[in-house]
């Protein structure tokens, strides 16, 4: 059977920063708002486990091999280790883990002291994706994070002394007054530590955000010019390449085998189960979702869904595989995902295929397509063509 990935989310977090489109919640104002009891943590993770049970009866999933487990959010760090443990005892009791699997979870520097990693790497978490975003004060206030770089540096180091070999940290450039200059810092402050993998990313405008309803009045000021935030993107490649670093997919670099197994699956549009407020699935070319706010979620969390759609058709399936599988450096083989969606890509892309050539967005080898250089700096406008 094909190998599957499990994902838990914990929407839970102290402060909602403005560029955040993720479904998440500031704890107090859960709290203050009565959606969330005294005991949150503990409520939350049997919701999760009876989310799990249901759904492996359903789909039956409990012989299905798992290979990447991945807890995100929100602030996984944030949620208490000994909870975080009682979920991932339940999925290695009722799944059948590989052995060598990937189990990552995602931390905040304001959340990551040293005794709180050791009891998560304990318990078998044996990844870290530590959101630093910034070293420099001055645009971390700008993005409303509530840590500093000091802090950022801190919690890097804490996760080594408790026992994380598989270290990767988050960056974010062409935010509000950053100059090439601060962007530049980051990145080589971000090599300086030394992790295994650095995502680095340029900031997204989201709809639905502060920073959106900003943007959309006029009043999110100091963005970047094209010309300077090109200039960010080769910094970016040119000190990480020289560091040591593959490029293997449009914002993540890893050292020689320490790609994400976890996101490399959903770039090959593998299966995977989501389980927790607002989280999705794909699950035999059916993907659906959960109930977002975590009290909703939580009082029917034997079946959560909130919504599903059928994506096991030939068009719908080869647009996702091209649209995730381009994000990749190597590309997409179109004789592969033919085989795999049941479509001739050629038949139902060709015409986008030319188009986006004469552009010079794509390259096209023998029976492999992968964006260009130019492509990879406009690769939302190129993917959004497959969909």
């Amino acid at each position: 059977m094909n190998p599957l990935s499990i994902y838990i989310h914990i929407p839970f977090c102290i402060h909602k920063c403005g560029y955040c489109d993720f479904n998440s919640y500031a704890l107090d104002n859960l709290l203050d708002q009565g959606h969330a009891g005294e005991n949150w943590a503990e409520s939350y993770s049997e919701a999760v486990i009876r989310e799990l049970k249901g759904r492996t009866r359903s789909l039956g999933l409990a012989e299905r091999p798992v290979q990447t487990l991945f807890f995100g959010g929100g602030t996984p760090s944030l949620f208490p280790a000994a909870e975080t443990a009682r979920i991932l005892a339940f999925i290695q009791e009722n799944f059948d883990i590989d052995p060598d699997a990937e189990i990552s979870l995602e931390a905040n520097p304001g959340a990551s002291d040293t005794a709180r990693l050791s009891a998560l790497r304990e318990a078998g978490v044996n990844r870290l994706s530590i959101g630093v975003q910034s070293f420099d004060d001055d645009c971390l206030r700008r993005l409303e994070r509530i840590h500093t770089g000091d802090d950022a540096r801190e919690a890097f180091r804490s996760a080594r002394r408790a026992g994380f070999s598989n270290i990767s940290i988050d960056l974010m450039f062409g935010t509000p007054f950053q100059t090439l200059n601060q962007a530049t810092a980051d990145i080589e402050a971000g090599i300086e530590l030394g992790p295994e993998h650095l995502s680095a990313y340029e900031l997204t405008i989201e709809p639905g955000t502060n920073f959106g309803a900003l943007h959309s009045r006029g009043e999110l000021h100091g963005l970047p010019d094209e010309d300077t935030a090109l200039a960010m993107w080769e910094t970016r490649d040119r000190l990480l390449s020289a560091a040591g670093f593959e490029r293997y997919e449009i914002s993540n670099f890893a050292r020689p085998a320490f790609r994400c197994r976890h996101n490399l699956n959903y770039w090959n549009r593998g299966e995977y189960l989501g389980a927790g407020a607002g989280a999705h699935s794909l699950i035999s070319g059916r993907r659906f979702w959960n109930l977002a706010r975590p009290d909703h979620y939580a009082e029917k969390a034997d079946d959560p869904t909130a919504g599903e759609e059928d994506v096991s058709g030939a068009e719908k399936a080869l647009g996702e595989s091209l649209m995730l599988g381009l994000r990749l450096r190597e590309g997409v083989s179109l004789g592969d995902i033919a085989r795999e969606c049941g479509g001739e890509p050629e038949e139902i892309f060709g015409g986008i295929f030319s188009a986006l050539a004469d552009q010079g967005l794509i390259e096209r080898e023998n029976k492999t397509v992968r964006l260009s250089r130019r492509g990879t700096l406009l690769a939302n406008q190129v993917l959004a063509k497959f969909l």
